[in-house]
């Protein structure tokens, strides 16, 4: 599958309101854009904006920035970039961004890792991110030339490759067409969402997000995805306030997406939320935050519901897996990624309201007196997984049944069945009636080589077998949540030698224990 490029830092955000300015006069507008316009800094980037409720220009991989860019030194028909700007606004992309991003990324030598990238993210990009960039500059330059390739040529033509030499004479004649969108800013809004939807779709999630931008659950969504960095949405807080929101991102952006997730996968400290780059990555922390319960009508003025929003959501990712004493110490690799490494975002959004469910309803401590069977059985349960999501047919429907899924065996064990009996019991109820058992001994489909899965697969069974487990629940043990407990209390006389130490999740050390 391509990898995308993140060209999200080429063109600022703003805000799409302006005050009616009308003795302000237009003037004429720019109908074309040449190369000196897509240089920054210079006079035409520095007043170009994207609306704020834009998607993040993060569509594109490499060979498509290339073919654009290939388009415009050959002169090849490339659409029109459609712009507005009313008094003295910024101007605005209403159709376009992906196109001038791409040639900004060529001229600007900044394919989501450049100097203007970095600034933009405060140095905050993921390794992976990174190298997509790098693979993104050598395969455009090896084919087309860098832009200093043609600059430089200017100087010294002889010694220039040819297939920069070609296109040398045509190279300063060639522009990009402007539209202008005249009219207000909800002239300039309703204009966007048209265009957008006629020419890609934009899903009914991504709508909600746009409109829940100045809401509690959109301000939170995109503060957690980029880690407080980025356009900062919150920016129109009090100062201290915004400041506050930054940095509860910034924790809560760590507790899901770090470590960075490399495949195939030879560690077991995997992040929870998978990466966090990835194109659904913003609608997937828009549907834990809903899950939440966090805001989703009003909008937050002042941004205190926005902070209160961030700790709640802080706090219920410490009780997944953290070394917060409230932590459960969840092993992703088991509740949350499948047998052969891949990322599942409805278990994901499972496991995190099948926590909230207990703990509001006071049964955390009957998960963990069961929780080494519990973790047997869904260790066991990757196929039947694979079943509910795929009878649900969208992962964020399968969420649901999932819950109630991990509710079943867990009531089906604090009532004494053994564990080699409960999936046998579930598939008798008519809930889960359409559950094949079979499958969970089936064999793969053989293959000469060994797959990207088939390694993980390798590794993550071997890996879990020999994982520590908890000397109090018997659950297993994630590195990034492991407290060391007194095994004889300091209280009834225990020492701080190495044979009164044990190894344990913090919530069975501080909670469960006592």
């Amino acid at each position: 599958m391509a990898q995308k490029l993140f060209l999200d830092a080429l063109i600022g955000r703003d805000d799409f309101e302006v005050e009616d300015q009308s003795h302000s006069s237009q003037g004429p507008h720019k109908t074309t854009l040449s190369y000196a316009d897509f240089e920054i800094p210079g006079f035409f980037f520095s007043s170009l904006r994207k609306p704020d409720f834009q998607r993040e220009t993060n569509e594109w991989d490499a060979e498509k920035v290339k073919d654009l860019v290939k388009s415009f030194l050959d002169g090849d028909l490339v659409p029109a970039i459609i712009l507005w700007k009313y008094a003295d606004s910024y101007t605005f992309v209403i159709d376009g961004a992906h196109r001038i991003s791409a040639i900004s990324a060529w001229v600007n030598d900044d394919y989501g890792d450049g100097r203007i990238s970095r600034k933009f993210f405060d140095n905050a990009i993921p390794e992976q991110q990174l190298e997509i960039a790098k693979k993104a500059r050598e395969i455009i330059n090896r084919d087309i030339g860098a832009y200093k390739d043609f600059k430089d040529a200017l100087y010294e033509p002889d010694i220039a490759a040819e297939h920069v030499k070609k296109r040398l004479k045509s190279f300063g004649t060639r522009a990009l067409q402007l539209q202008w969108v005249d009219g207000d800013s909800k002239k300039a809004e309703s204009s966007f969402f048209k265009i957008n939807q006629s020419s890609t779709p934009i899903s009914d999630t991504e709508i909600a997000i746009l409109e829940a931008r100045r809401k509690p659950a959109g301000l939170c969504s995109r503060a957690i995805l980029r880690g407080g960095q980025g356009y900062k949405y919150w920016s129109v807080f009090e100062a201290s306030l915004a400041h506050k929101i930054q940095k509860e991102a910034e924790i809560i952006n760590s507790l899901i997406f770090k470590p960075e997730l490399l495949t195939p996968i030879k560690t077991l400290d995997l992040p929870l939320g998978g990466k966090n780059h990835a194109s659904n990555s913003l609608s997937m922390v828009f549907e834990l935050v809903k899950l939440l319960g966090i805001n989703n009508t009003e909008e937050d003025t002042t941004g205190e519901e926005t902070l209160k929003a961030l700790v709640k959501i802080k706090k219920s990712m410490q009780r997944i897996n953290d070394i917060h004493p409230s932590s459960l110490g969840l092993h992703p690799a088991v509740y949350i990624y499948s047998r052969s490494g891949n990322f599942r975002v409805s278990c994901f959004h499972a496991t995190i309201v099948f926590i909230e469910e207990l703990s509001n309803s006071k049964k955390l401590n009957i998960f963990t007196q069961n929780r080494a069977e519990f973790e047997s059985i869904i260790i066991k349960s990757d196929i039947l997984i694979q079943q509910i999501v795929r009878k649900a047919r969208q992962a964020n429907k399968a969420v649901a049944p999932l819950v109630k899924f991990f509710h079943a065996i867990l009531d089906n064990l604090s009532n004494a069945t053994s564990s080699d009996k409960v999936l046998v019991e579930l598939s008798k109820s008519a809930e889960f009636a359409y559950l094949n058992l079979d499958e969970i001994h089936q064999e793969e489909t053989v293959s000469l080589s060994f797959s990207r899965s088939t390694k993980s697969a390798a590794y993550i069974s071997e890996a879990i077998k020999a994982s520590p487990k908890c000397k109090i629940c018997g659950g297993i043990l994630h590195q990034k949540s492991i407290s060391i407990d007194h095994k004889v209390r300091k209280e009834d006389g225990g020492t701080g030698l190495l044979s009164n130490a044990q190894l344990s999740h913090p919530y069975c050390n501080t909670t469960y224990k006592n």
